[in-house]
């Protein structure tokens, strides 16, 4: 099929090149010019694991061209999917505009039958403002056109596999021709065992949301799960592994540290509490899950505080700052909301990361980098593990302490083992265990 995919973020890029690899003749289109020119030399704007030579394949086959002249993406494609930012309001509310604007392509450039999707996460009730839209703009072609609701479940540092070998693929549509368009552009991957679910639109716009809610609310039980472990002397981890043997609950998401970050979690809870509150009700469970995860850095910064003391004079320094492990995605990074604390406390901040340290001294111009673990860790009177990057698991604890000023290590993720951070020679404080000064 002939394939359009407006936006090349995160979600767009991905689905240009899967969609390319499975077969389909696909046109990436953004306006921004620069990265259109970036992509067509086959250069990634963002650290993704395999992206970049899945863009060279598809590039190289022809399957895949990028552009930023919407009509041409559009003009032709069978099936066009929204893949644009939906960042949130001052209200928290997800923010449409650029989903608007990409109807309005739709609509002015289709030259025949279409089926447009919605990739962005949107809240429920955007298909219908989508289609109310494309009938504005073109009412002579509304019959031409279906709208579909096909949410992605990608994971950042794993998006290809989750584009590829999904555990399920959901579409929710408003007529039989729809689903058979749908069915043939996810045909390779139902042959190799993919579960397609079939829904109404708007239980597949809610999906996306309730799942991402769900999540980020195992994350926030465990943290404050091991708040009372911290108090009772009880093991976050090994109460996790309990509660995850269980099958109705599972092991995924119940890590206690730092709390999620990242662009999806923290503006999907509170767009989904503004669409709760929109239609009448009060979600407060999703409140308190986003009260907990900020409460995460702050026992953390507390933990540090008390830890060392006064600040001024000291230096602090975090390894890892992504918001997670196999990106250099920085936004909302639970790292840099830390660092941020105790530099208003006086200390110097440092860091380290294997990916992203130029997206955080972007977004974070007073932060100090190191071009690895051990240089960032030099004259430190704390070290705190923020990320859990494989990497770290292989430190050479040893040259770790004889870098820092004080042997403090504050366990963000509880990636090191507390009995070799002992034979060691650290004072180590992890997140929901207890101490070993």
């Amino acid at each position: 099929m002939k394939v359009a995919v407006i936006g090349t973020g995160h979600v767009g890029l991905i689905t240009s090149a899967t969609m390319a690899y499975l077969g389909h003749d696909v046109i990436g289109n953004d306006l921004d010019e620069e990265k259109i020119v970036t992509l067509q030399r086959g250069q990634a704007p963002f650290f993704e694991p395999g992206l970049t030579e899945l863009l060279e394949e598809t590039l190289g086959s022809g399957k895949l061209r990028f552009s930023f002249d919407s009509q041409e993406a559009i003009r032709d494609a069978d099936v066009v999917f929204i893949c644009v930012g939906t960042p949130p309001k001052a209200s928290g509310e997800a923010n449409l505009i650029a989903v608007e604007s990409a109807a309005k392509d739709v609509a002015r450039y289709a030259s025949g039958r279409v089926v447009v999707v919605e990739k962005s996460t949107v809240p429920a009730g955007t298909s219908a403002r989508v289609r109310r839209t494309l009938e504005r703009e073109r009412p002579d072609f509304i019959d031409k056109f279906s709208v579909v609701s096909n949410p992605e479940f990608l994971r950042e540092g794993s998006g290809i596999r989750d584009s590829l070998e999904p555990d399920r693929i959901l579409v929710g549509a408003e007529s039989p021709e729809a689903f058979e368009v749908m069915r043939a552009i996810y045909a390779p991957l139902v042959e190799k065992g993919a579960k397609l679910v079939e829904t109404n639109i708007e239980t597949a716009e809610l999906s996306k949301h309730a799942c991402n809610a769900f999540l980020a609310m195992k994350i926030s039980y465990m943290n404050a799960l091991a708040r009372m472990c911290e108090r009772s002397g009880g093991d976050v981890d090994s109460v996790a592994e309990v509660m995850g043997s269980d099958e109705r609950i599972g092991r995924s998401f119940l890590n206690a540290g730092l709390g999620y970050g990242g662009y999806c979690f923290p503006k999907d809870l509170q767009a989904f509490e503004r669409l709760a509150s929109r239609l009448g009700y009060d979600f407060g469970l999703l409140k308190e899950v986003e009260r907990i995860n900020d409460e995460a850095v702050d026992a953390t910064a507390d933990k540090i505080i008390d830890v060392l003391w006064n600040l001024d004079g000291k230096r602090v320094t975090l390894l890892g700052l992504s918001f997670k492990p196999d990106t250099d995605d920085v936004r909302f990074a639970p790292a840099l909301a830390l660092g941020r604390k105790l530099q208003a406390e006086g200390a110097t901040v440092v860091g380290y990361d294997p990916q992203a340290m130029a997206n955080a001294k972007s977004e974070m111009p007073e932060l100090e980098v190191a071009s690895d673990p051990y240089t960032a860790a030099a004259g430190s009177h704390c070290l705190v593990l923020c990320t859990e990057w494989a990497e770290f698991k292989t430190l050479d604890l040893d040259r770790l302490k004889q870098a820092m000023a004080y042997p403090l290590v504050v366990d963000g993720r509880n990636m090191f083992e507390p009995e070799e951070m002992e034979k060691r020679g650290f004072s180590y404080y992890p997140t929901g265990r207890s101490p070993i000064v």
